[in-house]
């Protein structure tokens, strides 16, 4: 959270900071409540890469990158890490088609291959002291599975 932000919420008096408490559950309830499940293969990519750079336990498909906490270098994470998993879209892509939903139907998705067996958050987790790249536990997870 911006630092400007934090000093706001600090000057703030204890009832306004357990007003903007409530306020902040509400909208983070709001969001639980109209989570939609990933559809596609693209769709679940795109939602673990959010969740695990926005630090959120799951993002729906129709939630918006902004109202979630996305930022401009956020933005510039997830399309990197996207691209790494062969889809492709721009950082302005992301702002204009603020929703998985949206930004799965504009990426570039030629090299994105279906079949490639990507760590869920959770599944990352398990590995957390392991200190190897995603690429390492992703080859692990193949021979495993085969």
């Amino acid at each position: 959270m911006n630092e400007d932000i934090l000093n706001q919420i600090n000057q703030l008096s204890p009832e306004k900071r357990q007003l903007l408490e409530m306020l902040m559950q509400e909208e983070a309830t709001k969001l639980q409540t109209n989570y939609v499940a990933p559809r596609t293969a693209v769709e679940e990519t795109l939602a673990n890469i959010w969740a695990d750079v926005l630090k959120l336990q799951q993002v729906g498909i129709h939630d918006n990158f902004i109202e979630v906490g996305g930022d401009s270098i956020q933005s510039i994470k997830i399309a990197a890490r996207a691209m790494k998993l062969g889809i492709k879209f721009t950082i302005n892509q992301i702002f204009d088609h603020p929703t998985i939903a949206e930004l799965a139907t504009v990426a570039d998705t030629s090299l994105f291959n279906t079949k490639q067996q990507t760590l869920t958050t959770t599944e990352t987790a398990q590995f957390s002291e392991a200190e190897l790249s995603q690429a390492e536990l992703n080859q692990i997870l193949k021979k495993h599975q085969s």
